[in-house]
Parts: C-alpha cells; structure tokens; sequence
C-alpha cells in the first residue's frame, strides 16, 4: 500500500464518519419519518465505505460510478428529511414552499 492509498484512504474514512455523525444529528433533531437516525447515518457508512473501498481497490473503478455511489446514502437521507419536514400534502403549483399564503404583491390578489 502506498502512502498515498493511505491518505486517500484514511482521510476518506475521517470524512464518511463525519458526514454520518451530521446526518445522526440532524436526523435525531427532525425527527425523520423513515427509519432512526442510527439507520441513516447508517446508510451513509454503507454507501461511502463502499465508495471508498471501490475506489482505493479498484484502480480501474469509474469515477462518475463511484461518485454515485459517495453521494447516494446523503442524497437519499435529504430526500427523506424532506418529505419529513414538509408532510405529505398535495403540493399547491401556484404557491413557493416558502410563501406563507399571505400574497406579498397587491397585483397578485385572486379576488379582483
């Protein structure tokens, strides 16, 4: 193994913890519906040790497939913290999430 393996490797490590203990906690204060935020973090240990490995053992291994793989426990993790924070509510195609239903701009009045 060369040195370089191994900074790849261990700083590779050090950045999956890292990123799973965010995703423990943020998970734990939403409150997620899907699964506890041990499962989450999970997830993330799973699909960005198995990047990491795949890409330190695999020489020949594709980059845009071991990306895929590094960001697909996060990715599915924001999806959920998503659909935990906004509920399962049909969306409304007129109004921005961030819109309180109070319309800012007098022109917008339905009612004229």
């Amino acid at each position: 193994m060369t040195v370089t393996t191994a900074l790849v490797g261990g700083g590779g490590a050090v950045t999956v913890a890292l990123i799973a203990a965010a995703v423990y906690r943020d998970a734990a204060r939403v409150g997620v519906d899907l699964g506890s935020p041990a499962t989450w973090a999970a997830l993330v240990v799973l699909t960005g040790g198995a990047s990491l490995v795949t890409f330190v053992l695999v020489p020949d291994a594709p980059l845009p497939g071991v990306l895929v793989l590094t960001v697909l426990g996060p990715l599915l993790y924001l999806l959920e913290r998503d659909d935990s924070m906004n509920g399962d509510a049909a969306a409304d195609p007129t109004q921005l999430p961030s819109q309180s239903g109070e319309s800012a701009d007098p022109g917008d009045d339905p009612e004229r």
